[in-house]
Protein backbone atom coordinates (compact mmCIF):
# COMPACT_ATOMS: atom_id res chain seq x y z
CA UNK A 1 0.00 0.00 0.00
CA UNK A 2 1.35 3.42 -1.01
CA UNK A 3 0.57 6.36 1.29
CA UNK A 4 1.77 9.86 0.40
CA UNK A 5 0.86 13.14 2.09
CA UNK A 6 0.58 16.35 0.08
CA UNK A 7 0.86 19.73 1.82
CA UNK A 8 -1.30 22.44 0.23
CA UNK A 9 -0.43 26.12 0.83
CA UNK A 10 -3.42 27.90 2.36
CA UNK A 11 -4.33 31.40 3.50
CA UNK A 12 -6.35 31.55 6.73
CA UNK A 13 -8.45 34.52 7.73
CA UNK A 14 -11.19 35.59 10.12
CA UNK A 15 -13.75 38.40 9.85
CA UNK A 16 -16.75 39.61 11.83
CA UNK A 17 -19.81 39.62 9.59
CA UNK A 18 -23.19 41.22 10.17
CA UNK A 19 -26.01 39.01 8.92
CA UNK A 20 -29.73 39.32 8.32
CA UNK A 21 -31.08 35.85 9.05
CA UNK A 22 -34.54 34.67 8.09
CA UNK A 23 -35.70 31.63 6.21
CA UNK A 24 -38.15 32.05 3.31
CA UNK A 25 -41.80 31.33 4.02
CA UNK A 26 -43.33 28.17 2.60
CA UNK A 27 -46.29 28.12 0.25
CA UNK A 28 -48.30 26.37 3.02
CA UNK A 29 -47.70 29.30 5.38
CA UNK A 30 -48.76 31.68 2.62
CA UNK A 31 -51.97 29.69 1.97
CA UNK A 32 -52.83 29.57 5.68
CA UNK A 33 -52.32 33.32 6.06
CA UNK A 34 -54.57 33.96 3.05
CA UNK A 35 -57.22 31.77 4.68
CA UNK A 36 -56.97 33.78 7.89
CA UNK A 37 -57.43 36.97 5.89
CA UNK A 38 -60.82 35.70 4.70
CA UNK A 39 -62.07 34.75 8.21
CA UNK A 40 -60.79 33.58 11.62
CA UNK A 41 -60.11 29.85 12.02
CA UNK A 42 -59.71 27.34 14.83
CA UNK A 43 -56.42 25.47 14.64
CA UNK A 44 -58.32 22.16 14.61
CA UNK A 45 -60.41 23.28 11.62
CA UNK A 46 -57.26 24.41 9.76
CA UNK A 47 -55.64 21.03 10.38
CA UNK A 48 -58.69 19.19 9.04
CA UNK A 49 -58.99 21.47 6.01
CA UNK A 50 -55.29 21.25 5.05
CA UNK A 51 -54.92 17.53 5.98
CA UNK A 52 -51.83 18.46 8.03
CA UNK A 53 -51.03 17.42 11.63
CA UNK A 54 -52.48 19.86 14.17
CA UNK A 55 -49.05 20.20 15.83
CA UNK A 56 -47.54 21.39 12.53
CA UNK A 57 -50.40 23.90 12.11
CA UNK A 58 -49.79 25.26 15.62
CA UNK A 59 -46.05 25.71 14.93
CA UNK A 60 -46.87 27.41 11.65
CA UNK A 61 -49.35 29.79 13.34
CA UNK A 62 -46.86 30.66 16.08
CA UNK A 63 -44.31 31.66 13.44
CA UNK A 64 -46.88 33.83 11.69
CA UNK A 65 -47.75 35.43 15.04
CA UNK A 66 -44.09 36.22 15.72
CA UNK A 67 -44.01 38.06 12.40
CA UNK A 68 -46.97 40.17 13.59
CA UNK A 69 -49.28 38.85 10.86
CA UNK A 70 -51.60 36.71 12.98
CA UNK A 71 -53.37 37.41 16.29
CA UNK A 72 -55.29 35.24 18.72
CA UNK A 73 -58.98 35.98 19.41
CA UNK A 74 -61.30 34.40 21.96
CA UNK A 75 -64.99 33.63 21.45
CA UNK A 76 -67.53 31.00 22.36
CA UNK A 77 -65.97 28.49 19.94
CA UNK A 78 -62.55 28.78 21.57
CA UNK A 79 -59.23 30.31 20.50
CA UNK A 80 -59.50 31.70 16.96
CA UNK A 81 -56.59 32.77 14.79
CA UNK A 82 -57.07 35.82 12.58
CA UNK A 83 -54.90 37.92 10.28
CA UNK A 84 -53.79 41.33 11.54
CA UNK A 85 -53.79 44.41 9.31
CA UNK A 86 -50.10 43.80 8.66
CA UNK A 87 -50.89 40.20 7.78
CA UNK A 88 -53.53 41.32 5.30
CA UNK A 89 -50.91 43.45 3.51
CA UNK A 90 -48.28 40.71 3.60
CA UNK A 91 -50.68 38.15 2.09
CA UNK A 92 -51.27 40.33 -0.98
CA UNK A 93 -47.82 39.67 -2.49
CA UNK A 94 -46.76 36.77 -4.68
CA UNK A 95 -44.52 35.65 -1.81
CA UNK A 96 -44.53 36.47 1.89
CA UNK A 97 -41.83 39.03 2.78
CA UNK A 98 -38.93 37.67 4.81
CA UNK A 99 -38.62 39.20 8.30
CA UNK A 100 -34.86 39.12 8.99
CA UNK A 101 -33.15 39.07 12.36
CA UNK A 102 -29.83 40.97 12.57
CA UNK A 103 -26.94 38.86 13.87
CA UNK A 104 -23.18 39.33 14.12
CA UNK A 105 -20.58 36.60 14.28
CA UNK A 106 -16.94 35.92 13.60
CA UNK A 107 -16.34 33.51 10.75
CA UNK A 108 -13.09 31.95 9.68
CA UNK A 109 -12.25 30.80 6.19
CA UNK A 110 -9.43 29.21 4.24
CA UNK A 111 -8.27 29.82 0.66
CA UNK A 112 -6.11 27.32 -1.11
CA UNK A 113 -3.35 29.17 -2.98
CA UNK A 114 -3.33 26.75 -5.90
CA UNK A 115 -6.86 27.33 -7.20
CA UNK A 116 -8.09 30.27 -5.09
CA UNK A 117 -11.10 28.29 -3.82
CA UNK A 118 -12.66 29.43 -0.53
CA UNK A 119 -13.50 26.86 2.16
CA UNK A 120 -15.02 26.79 5.61
CA UNK A 121 -12.42 25.97 8.30
CA UNK A 122 -13.73 22.44 8.87
CA UNK A 123 -13.45 21.71 5.13
CA UNK A 124 -9.75 22.56 5.07
CA UNK A 125 -8.05 21.90 8.45
CA UNK A 126 -4.71 23.71 8.54
CA UNK A 127 -1.35 23.33 10.25
CA UNK A 128 1.59 25.60 10.88
CA UNK A 129 4.56 24.79 8.69
CA UNK A 130 6.83 23.57 11.50
CA UNK A 131 4.24 20.96 12.54
CA UNK A 132 4.34 19.35 9.10
CA UNK A 133 8.13 19.65 8.94
CA UNK A 134 8.29 17.50 12.08
CA UNK A 135 5.88 14.98 10.56
CA UNK A 136 8.02 14.80 7.40
CA UNK A 137 10.66 12.98 9.42
CA UNK A 138 8.34 9.99 9.72
CA UNK A 139 5.97 10.40 6.74
CA UNK A 140 6.38 10.87 2.99
CA UNK A 141 5.32 14.46 2.34
CA UNK A 142 5.40 16.52 -0.85
CA UNK A 143 4.98 20.29 -0.58
CA UNK A 144 2.93 22.07 -3.24
CA UNK A 145 4.42 25.47 -4.09
CA UNK A 146 2.06 28.43 -4.54
CA UNK A 147 2.25 30.32 -7.84
CA UNK A 148 4.21 33.57 -7.89
CA UNK A 149 1.01 35.59 -8.49
CA UNK A 150 -0.72 35.79 -5.14
CA UNK A 151 -4.29 34.51 -4.97
CA UNK A 152 -6.78 37.27 -4.17
CA UNK A 153 -10.04 35.81 -2.83
CA UNK A 154 -13.19 37.13 -4.46
CA UNK A 155 -15.55 38.77 -2.01
CA UNK A 156 -18.72 37.13 -3.28
CA UNK A 157 -17.01 33.70 -3.11
CA UNK A 158 -16.20 34.24 0.60
CA UNK A 159 -19.75 35.27 1.42
CA UNK A 160 -21.27 32.56 -0.78
CA UNK A 161 -19.20 29.92 1.01
CA UNK A 162 -19.71 31.07 4.59
CA UNK A 163 -23.36 32.12 4.55
CA UNK A 164 -26.32 29.75 4.78
CA UNK A 165 -29.28 29.89 2.40
CA UNK A 166 -31.41 31.87 4.88
CA UNK A 167 -28.64 34.40 5.62
CA UNK A 168 -28.11 37.71 3.84
CA UNK A 169 -25.01 39.89 3.95
CA UNK A 170 -25.53 43.11 5.96
CA UNK A 171 -21.98 44.28 6.61
CA UNK A 172 -18.47 43.49 7.79
CA UNK A 173 -16.21 45.04 10.40
CA UNK A 174 -13.15 46.59 8.73
CA UNK A 175 -10.83 45.14 11.32
CA UNK A 176 -10.05 41.45 11.31
CA UNK A 177 -7.17 39.05 11.47
CA UNK A 178 -4.72 39.36 8.60
CA UNK A 179 -4.45 36.47 6.22
CA UNK A 180 -1.78 34.08 7.44
CA UNK A 181 0.00 31.27 5.60
CA UNK A 182 -0.80 27.74 6.71
CA UNK A 183 -0.78 24.28 5.13
CA UNK A 184 -3.55 21.73 4.70
CA UNK A 185 -2.58 18.08 4.52
CA UNK A 186 -4.30 15.48 2.35
CA UNK A 187 -3.55 11.80 1.98
CA UNK A 188 -3.15 10.00 -1.34
CA UNK A 189 -3.61 6.28 -0.73
CA UNK A 190 -2.91 4.05 -3.73
CA UNK A 191 -3.58 6.91 -6.10
CA UNK A 192 -6.84 8.04 -4.43
CA UNK A 193 -7.16 11.35 -2.58
CA UNK A 194 -8.54 11.27 0.96
CA UNK A 195 -9.51 14.13 3.26
CA UNK A 196 -10.17 16.77 0.59
CA UNK A 197 -13.36 18.80 0.40
CA UNK A 198 -15.78 17.72 -2.32
CA UNK A 199 -15.83 21.36 -3.51
CA UNK A 200 -12.14 21.29 -4.38
CA UNK A 201 -11.79 21.98 -8.12
CA UNK A 202 -10.28 19.59 -10.64
CA UNK A 203 -7.20 21.83 -10.97
CA UNK A 204 -6.27 21.26 -7.32
CA UNK A 205 -6.94 17.53 -7.50
CA UNK A 206 -4.76 17.24 -10.60
CA UNK A 207 -1.95 19.13 -8.85
CA UNK A 208 -2.12 16.81 -5.82
CA UNK A 209 -1.93 13.66 -7.92
CA UNK A 210 0.90 15.10 -10.03
CA UNK A 211 2.83 15.94 -6.84
CA UNK A 212 2.76 12.32 -5.67
CA UNK A 213 4.88 11.32 -8.67
CA UNK A 214 7.86 13.13 -7.21
CA UNK A 215 7.36 11.85 -3.66
CA UNK A 216 10.49 10.60 -1.86
CA UNK A 217 10.93 6.85 -1.54
CA UNK A 218 10.95 7.21 2.26
CA UNK A 219 10.44 9.86 4.92
CA UNK A 220 13.11 12.55 4.88
CA UNK A 221 13.84 15.84 6.58
CA UNK A 222 14.87 17.26 3.20
CA UNK A 223 11.67 18.90 1.86
CA UNK A 224 10.42 17.79 -1.57
CA UNK A 225 8.57 20.51 -3.51
CA UNK A 226 6.31 20.41 -6.56
CA UNK A 227 5.24 23.45 -8.61
CA UNK A 228 1.89 22.85 -10.37
CA UNK A 229 1.67 24.14 -13.94
CA UNK A 230 0.18 27.61 -14.28
CA UNK A 231 -3.28 27.59 -15.75
CA UNK A 232 -5.01 30.60 -17.26
CA UNK A 233 -8.62 31.55 -16.64
CA UNK A 234 -9.32 30.70 -20.26
CA UNK A 235 -8.19 27.11 -19.81
CA UNK A 236 -8.94 26.41 -16.16
CA UNK A 237 -12.24 28.13 -15.45
CA UNK A 238 -15.54 27.16 -16.97
CA UNK A 239 -17.78 29.90 -18.27
CA UNK A 240 -20.10 31.57 -15.75
CA UNK A 241 -23.54 30.08 -15.31
CA UNK A 242 -25.95 30.26 -18.22
CA UNK A 243 -29.34 31.68 -17.30
CA UNK A 244 -32.65 31.47 -19.09
CA UNK A 245 -33.70 35.12 -18.96
CA UNK A 246 -36.69 37.16 -20.06
CA UNK A 247 -35.46 38.88 -23.21
CA UNK A 248 -37.37 40.86 -25.81
CA UNK A 249 -36.12 42.45 -29.07
CA UNK A 250 -36.26 45.89 -27.45
CA UNK A 251 -33.68 44.72 -24.88
CA UNK A 252 -31.14 44.96 -27.69
CA UNK A 253 -30.01 48.61 -27.62
CA UNK A 254 -28.36 49.72 -30.86
CA UNK A 255 -27.18 53.15 -32.00
CA UNK A 256 -26.23 56.34 -30.15
CA UNK A 257 -29.73 57.88 -29.91
CA UNK A 258 -31.20 54.68 -28.40
CA UNK A 259 -28.48 54.68 -25.75
CA UNK A 260 -29.19 58.32 -24.91
CA UNK A 261 -32.91 57.55 -24.46
CA UNK A 262 -32.12 54.46 -22.38
CA UNK A 263 -29.87 56.45 -20.02
CA UNK A 264 -32.40 59.28 -19.74
CA UNK A 265 -35.23 56.82 -18.98
CA UNK A 266 -33.26 55.05 -16.23
CA UNK A 267 -32.31 58.32 -14.55
CA UNK A 268 -35.95 59.48 -14.65
CA UNK A 269 -37.44 56.28 -13.20
CA UNK A 270 -34.93 55.39 -10.47
CA UNK A 271 -35.96 55.99 -6.87
CA UNK A 272 -33.42 53.90 -4.94
CA UNK A 273 -30.11 53.06 -6.66
CA UNK A 274 -28.11 54.01 -9.74
CA UNK A 275 -24.63 52.66 -10.50
CA UNK A 276 -22.72 54.01 -13.50
CA UNK A 277 -19.44 52.49 -14.64
CA UNK A 278 -18.17 54.56 -17.56
CA UNK A 279 -14.65 53.70 -18.63
CA UNK A 280 -13.95 57.38 -19.31
CA UNK A 281 -15.51 60.51 -17.79
CA UNK A 282 -15.56 63.78 -19.68
CA UNK A 283 -16.07 66.91 -17.56
CA UNK A 284 -18.27 68.71 -20.10
CA UNK A 285 -20.39 65.69 -21.02
CA UNK A 286 -20.93 64.83 -17.34
CA UNK A 287 -22.28 68.34 -16.83
CA UNK A 288 -24.63 67.80 -19.77
CA UNK A 289 -26.23 64.99 -17.76
CA UNK A 290 -26.06 66.79 -14.41
CA UNK A 291 -29.69 68.08 -14.45
CA UNK A 292 -31.02 64.51 -14.90
CA UNK A 293 -28.57 63.17 -12.31
CA UNK A 294 -29.66 65.81 -9.81
CA UNK A 295 -33.32 64.98 -10.43
CA UNK A 296 -32.64 61.30 -9.81
CA UNK A 297 -30.87 62.14 -6.54
CA UNK A 298 -33.78 64.38 -5.44
CA UNK A 299 -36.13 61.49 -6.22
CA UNK A 300 -34.27 59.44 -3.60
CA UNK A 301 -31.77 57.51 -5.72
CA UNK A 302 -28.29 56.93 -4.37
CA UNK A 303 -25.89 57.40 -7.28
CA UNK A 304 -22.41 55.86 -7.52
CA UNK A 305 -20.16 56.79 -10.44
CA UNK A 306 -17.09 54.64 -11.19
CA UNK A 307 -14.53 54.80 -13.98
CA UNK A 308 -11.76 52.68 -15.41
CA UNK A 309 -9.11 54.72 -17.19
CA UNK A 310 -8.21 57.77 -19.23
CA UNK A 311 -8.48 58.18 -22.99
CA UNK A 312 -6.26 61.25 -23.00
CA UNK A 313 -2.89 60.00 -24.22
CA UNK A 314 -1.27 63.39 -23.79
CA UNK A 315 -2.04 63.63 -20.09
CA UNK A 316 -1.17 61.50 -17.10
CA UNK A 317 -4.85 60.74 -16.61
CA UNK A 318 -7.49 62.96 -18.15
CA UNK A 319 -10.37 61.07 -16.50
CA UNK A 320 -8.84 61.44 -13.05
CA UNK A 321 -8.47 65.20 -13.60
CA UNK A 322 -12.15 65.41 -14.60
CA UNK A 323 -13.21 63.30 -11.62
CA UNK A 324 -11.31 65.42 -9.10
CA UNK A 325 -12.73 68.62 -10.59
CA UNK A 326 -16.28 67.25 -10.50
CA UNK A 327 -15.90 66.02 -6.93
CA UNK A 328 -14.91 69.53 -5.91
CA UNK A 329 -17.86 71.08 -7.74
CA UNK A 330 -20.37 68.65 -6.23
CA UNK A 331 -19.10 68.73 -2.65
CA UNK A 332 -22.13 70.70 -1.44
CA UNK A 333 -24.60 68.99 -3.77
CA UNK A 334 -28.03 68.14 -2.37
CA UNK A 335 -28.68 64.41 -2.74
CA UNK A 336 -26.48 61.35 -2.64
CA UNK A 337 -24.19 61.66 -5.69
CA UNK A 338 -20.81 59.99 -5.24
CA UNK A 339 -18.09 60.13 -7.89
CA UNK A 340 -15.38 57.78 -6.65
CA UNK A 341 -11.80 58.89 -7.00
CA UNK A 342 -10.15 55.49 -7.60
CA UNK A 343 -9.85 53.69 -10.92
CA UNK A 344 -11.34 50.22 -11.26
CA UNK A 345 -8.87 49.41 -14.05
CA UNK A 346 -11.75 48.12 -16.18
CA UNK A 347 -12.82 48.98 -19.73
CA UNK A 348 -16.36 47.74 -19.01
CA UNK A 349 -19.44 49.92 -19.50
CA UNK A 350 -22.22 49.18 -17.01
CA UNK A 351 -25.49 50.73 -15.83
CA UNK A 352 -27.51 49.36 -12.89
CA UNK A 353 -30.72 51.07 -11.72
CA UNK A 354 -34.07 50.34 -10.15
CA UNK A 355 -37.23 51.00 -12.14
CA UNK A 356 -39.03 52.94 -9.42
CA UNK A 357 -39.46 49.90 -7.16
CA UNK A 358 -36.93 48.36 -4.81
CA UNK A 359 -37.72 44.87 -6.17
CA UNK A 360 -37.32 45.70 -9.86
CA UNK A 361 -33.87 46.46 -11.27
CA UNK A 362 -32.39 46.58 -14.75
CA UNK A 363 -28.82 46.50 -15.98
CA UNK A 364 -27.30 47.66 -19.25
CA UNK A 365 -24.00 46.19 -20.46
CA UNK A 366 -22.15 46.88 -23.69
CA UNK A 367 -19.97 49.41 -25.50
CA UNK A 368 -21.30 52.84 -24.45
CA UNK A 369 -19.22 55.14 -22.25
CA UNK A 370 -22.19 56.76 -20.56
CA UNK A 371 -20.38 59.84 -19.24
CA UNK A 372 -18.02 60.58 -22.12
CA UNK A 373 -20.05 59.68 -25.20
CA UNK A 374 -21.60 62.22 -27.54
CA UNK A 375 -24.19 59.57 -28.50
CA UNK A 376 -23.49 59.97 -32.22
CA UNK A 377 -21.61 56.69 -32.68
CA UNK A 378 -23.11 53.30 -33.45
CA UNK A 379 -23.12 51.54 -30.05
CA UNK A 380 -24.41 48.17 -28.91
CA UNK A 381 -25.65 47.17 -25.46
CA UNK A 382 -27.99 44.64 -23.87
CA UNK A 383 -30.68 45.41 -21.29
CA UNK A 384 -30.86 42.81 -18.50
CA UNK A 385 -33.94 42.36 -16.33
CA UNK A 386 -33.45 38.92 -14.78
CA UNK A 387 -32.28 39.18 -11.11
CA UNK A 388 -30.03 36.11 -11.36
CA UNK A 389 -27.81 37.50 -14.09
CA UNK A 390 -28.02 40.96 -12.51
CA UNK A 391 -26.64 39.45 -9.30
CA UNK A 392 -23.75 37.97 -11.30
CA UNK A 393 -23.08 41.36 -12.93
CA UNK A 394 -23.20 43.25 -9.62
CA UNK A 395 -20.78 40.71 -8.14
CA UNK A 396 -18.29 41.91 -10.77
CA UNK A 397 -18.80 45.46 -9.48
CA UNK A 398 -18.20 44.11 -5.96
CA UNK A 399 -14.72 43.05 -7.05
CA UNK A 400 -14.07 46.23 -9.08
CA UNK A 401 -15.05 48.39 -6.10
CA UNK A 402 -11.86 47.35 -4.32
CA UNK A 403 -9.71 49.19 -6.87
CA UNK A 404 -6.07 48.27 -7.41
CA UNK A 405 -5.49 47.82 -3.66
CA UNK A 406 -7.98 44.91 -3.49
CA UNK A 407 -9.12 46.32 -0.12
CA UNK A 408 -12.65 45.55 1.06
CA UNK A 409 -14.25 49.01 1.29
CA UNK A 410 -17.64 50.23 2.49
CA UNK A 411 -18.58 50.49 -1.19
CA UNK A 412 -17.69 46.80 -1.56
CA UNK A 413 -20.10 45.94 1.25
CA UNK A 414 -22.73 48.23 -0.25
CA UNK A 415 -22.58 46.51 -3.65
CA UNK A 416 -22.51 43.09 -1.99
CA UNK A 417 -25.73 43.92 -0.13
CA UNK A 418 -27.33 44.92 -3.41
CA UNK A 419 -26.19 41.71 -5.11
CA UNK A 420 -27.59 39.71 -2.21
CA UNK A 421 -30.85 41.69 -2.44
CA UNK A 422 -31.31 40.31 -5.97
CA UNK A 423 -31.89 36.83 -4.54
CA UNK A 424 -35.41 37.78 -3.43
CA UNK A 425 -36.52 39.57 -6.58
CA UNK A 426 -39.20 38.07 -8.84
CA UNK A 427 -38.16 36.62 -12.18
CA UNK A 428 -39.79 38.51 -15.06
CA UNK A 429 -42.15 36.73 -17.39
CA UNK A 430 -42.03 36.80 -21.18
CA UNK A 431 -40.10 35.14 -23.99
CA UNK A 432 -36.83 33.54 -22.88
CA UNK A 433 -33.25 33.52 -24.14
CA UNK A 434 -30.09 31.91 -22.79
CA UNK A 435 -27.51 34.38 -21.45
CA UNK A 436 -23.97 34.14 -20.07
CA UNK A 437 -21.74 36.85 -18.60
CA UNK A 438 -18.32 36.84 -20.29
CA UNK A 439 -15.12 38.05 -18.56
CA UNK A 440 -11.79 39.02 -20.10
CA UNK A 441 -9.99 36.05 -21.68
CA UNK A 442 -13.24 34.08 -21.84
CA UNK A 443 -14.07 36.10 -24.98
CA UNK A 444 -11.62 33.87 -26.86
CA UNK A 445 -13.79 30.84 -26.17
CA UNK A 446 -16.68 32.45 -28.02
CA UNK A 447 -14.50 33.30 -31.01
CA UNK A 448 -13.56 29.62 -31.16
CA UNK A 449 -17.22 28.67 -30.75
CA UNK A 450 -18.12 30.80 -33.77
CA UNK A 451 -15.19 29.38 -35.76
CA UNK A 452 -16.15 25.77 -35.03
CA UNK A 453 -19.96 25.85 -34.89
CA UNK A 454 -21.18 28.63 -37.19
CA UNK A 455 -23.33 27.11 -39.93
CA UNK A 456 -23.33 29.91 -42.49
CA UNK A 457 -21.85 33.26 -41.35
CA UNK A 458 -19.85 35.17 -38.73
CA UNK A 459 -20.29 38.89 -38.01
CA UNK A 460 -17.80 41.08 -36.09
CA UNK A 461 -17.65 44.80 -35.28
CA UNK A 462 -14.82 46.55 -33.44
CA UNK A 463 -13.98 50.18 -32.78
CA UNK A 464 -10.27 49.58 -33.39
CA UNK A 465 -8.22 47.34 -35.67
CA UNK A 466 -4.58 46.76 -34.78
CA UNK A 467 -2.01 44.10 -35.59
CA UNK A 468 -3.35 41.94 -32.74
CA UNK A 469 -6.70 41.67 -34.48
CA UNK A 470 -5.36 39.14 -36.96
CA UNK A 471 -4.70 36.42 -34.41
CA UNK A 472 -7.78 37.26 -32.33
CA UNK A 473 -10.43 37.22 -35.07
CA UNK A 474 -9.10 37.13 -38.65
CA UNK A 475 -7.24 33.83 -38.35
CA UNK A 476 -10.28 32.02 -36.85
CA UNK A 477 -12.52 33.56 -39.54
CA UNK A 478 -10.13 32.45 -42.28
CA UNK A 479 -10.05 28.94 -40.82
CA UNK A 480 -13.87 28.77 -40.79
CA UNK A 481 -13.94 29.98 -44.40
CA UNK A 482 -11.25 27.64 -45.67
CA UNK A 483 -12.36 24.52 -43.82
CA UNK A 484 -16.16 24.85 -43.86
CA UNK A 485 -17.04 27.60 -46.34
CA UNK A 486 -18.29 30.02 -43.64
CA UNK A 487 -18.49 33.65 -44.81
CA UNK A 488 -17.49 36.44 -42.42
CA UNK A 489 -18.28 40.16 -42.37
CA UNK A 490 -15.81 42.17 -40.26
CA UNK A 491 -16.29 45.90 -39.64
CA UNK A 492 -13.96 48.35 -37.88
CA UNK A 493 -13.93 52.07 -37.11
CA UNK A 494 -10.25 52.96 -37.04
CA UNK A 495 -6.83 51.33 -37.25
CA UNK A 496 -4.40 51.86 -34.39
CA UNK A 497 -1.08 50.80 -33.01
CA UNK A 498 2.24 50.20 -34.73
CA UNK A 499 1.61 48.73 -38.15
CA UNK A 500 -2.17 48.94 -37.74
CA UNK A 501 -2.84 50.30 -41.23
CA UNK A 502 -0.60 47.72 -42.88
CA UNK A 503 -2.24 44.94 -40.83
CA UNK A 504 -5.64 46.00 -42.16
CA UNK A 505 -4.44 46.08 -45.77
CA UNK A 506 -2.76 42.67 -45.57
CA UNK A 507 -5.81 41.04 -43.98
CA UNK A 508 -8.24 42.64 -46.43
CA UNK A 509 -6.27 41.18 -49.34
CA UNK A 510 -6.01 37.71 -47.80
CA UNK A 511 -9.62 37.65 -46.57
CA UNK A 512 -11.05 38.60 -49.97
CA UNK A 513 -9.79 35.32 -51.44
CA UNK A 514 -11.59 33.18 -48.85
CA UNK A 515 -14.84 35.02 -48.16
CA UNK A 516 -13.80 37.15 -45.19
CA UNK A 517 -14.95 40.70 -45.97
CA UNK A 518 -13.18 43.43 -43.94
CA UNK A 519 -14.79 46.87 -44.17
CA UNK A 520 -14.04 50.24 -42.53
CA UNK A 521 -17.02 52.21 -41.19
CA UNK A 522 -16.77 55.97 -40.65
CA UNK A 523 -20.34 57.24 -40.86
CA UNK A 524 -21.63 56.87 -38.28
CA UNK A 525 -18.55 56.40 -36.14
CA UNK A 526 -18.37 52.71 -35.20
CA UNK A 527 -17.89 52.05 -31.48
CA UNK A 528 -19.90 48.83 -31.01
CA UNK A 529 -18.11 45.60 -30.09
CA UNK A 530 -20.08 42.64 -31.41
CA UNK A 531 -19.48 38.99 -32.26
CA UNK A 532 -22.48 37.24 -33.81
CA UNK A 533 -22.98 34.13 -35.89
CA UNK A 534 -25.83 32.52 -37.77
CA UNK A 535 -29.30 33.72 -36.79
CA UNK A 536 -29.37 33.36 -33.02
CA UNK A 537 -25.95 33.93 -31.39
CA UNK A 538 -24.84 37.38 -30.16
CA UNK A 539 -22.01 38.53 -27.89
CA UNK A 540 -22.00 42.25 -27.06
CA UNK A 541 -19.10 43.54 -24.99
CA UNK A 542 -16.63 46.27 -24.11
CA UNK A 543 -13.77 44.40 -25.80
CA UNK A 544 -12.43 45.57 -29.14
CA UNK A 545 -12.29 42.19 -30.84
CA UNK A 546 -9.83 43.42 -33.48
CA UNK A 547 -7.30 44.99 -31.13
CA UNK A 548 -7.68 43.97 -27.48
CA UNK A 549 -6.34 40.77 -25.99
CA UNK A 550 -7.20 40.82 -22.26
CA UNK A 551 -4.67 39.17 -19.98
CA UNK A 552 -5.38 36.80 -17.13
CA UNK A 553 -4.04 39.38 -14.66
CA UNK A 554 -7.19 41.51 -14.86
CA UNK A 555 -10.10 39.29 -15.79
CA UNK A 556 -12.63 42.11 -15.39
CA UNK A 557 -10.89 44.53 -17.70
CA UNK A 558 -13.47 43.55 -20.33
CA UNK A 559 -17.01 42.38 -19.57
CA UNK A 560 -19.57 41.24 -22.11
CA UNK A 561 -22.83 39.35 -22.39
CA UNK A 562 -23.61 36.43 -24.68
CA UNK A 563 -27.29 35.94 -25.57
CA UNK A 564 -28.78 33.17 -27.67
CA UNK A 565 -32.29 33.93 -28.84
CA UNK A 566 -34.47 33.18 -31.83
CA UNK A 567 -33.42 35.40 -34.79
CA UNK A 568 -31.53 37.73 -32.42
CA UNK A 569 -28.37 37.87 -34.57
CA UNK A 570 -30.41 38.36 -37.72
CA UNK A 571 -32.24 41.28 -36.10
CA UNK A 572 -28.95 42.85 -34.98
CA UNK A 573 -27.33 42.56 -38.41
CA UNK A 574 -30.41 44.06 -40.03
CA UNK A 575 -30.34 47.04 -37.66
CA UNK A 576 -26.63 47.49 -38.32
CA UNK A 577 -27.13 47.47 -42.09
CA UNK A 578 -29.96 50.01 -41.80
CA UNK A 579 -27.80 52.36 -39.73
CA UNK A 580 -24.89 52.28 -42.19
CA UNK A 581 -26.21 51.96 -45.66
Amino acid sequence: MSVIRVAIPVLRGKRRFHIDKGRPWSIVEHVVLKALVVRPWLSLDLAEQTKLPRRLIIELLIRLMRAGWVELLQDSKGALFSATSRGVEAAKGDELPIIPKRLSRWMGFAIDRISGTVYRPREMPCFEKHVLEDRACSERIVWLDAPSDEVVPEVHDIVGTLFHEDEHFAGIDPEGSRLVTRYALVTVRDGKIEGLSGRAPAHLREAILAATKCAPARATNEPVHFMPPTRTIEDSVTLPSTFSIAFAPEDLILGGPDHRECFKDLLARARHRIIIHSTFIDHEKFNDWLPEIRTAARNGARIDVLWGESDDKGETNGTLKAVLALRGELVNEVGDIRIHSFSTGSHAKILIADTGRSDRFVGVLGSCNWLSSGYHSFEASVRLRDPRILQTLINQLVELSQGSSAFWTELTSDFLRLADHMRNMPIPSGSRSDATLVLGPQHKQFVREARDKAEHDIFVTSHRFSAGGRQAVIVPALAAAEQRGITSAVFYGTSSGKGGGKAVADNVFEGARLGVRITPVHNPRLHAKILAWDNDHVLITSQNFLSADPSDLNIRREIGIYVRGASLARLLKGRFDSALW
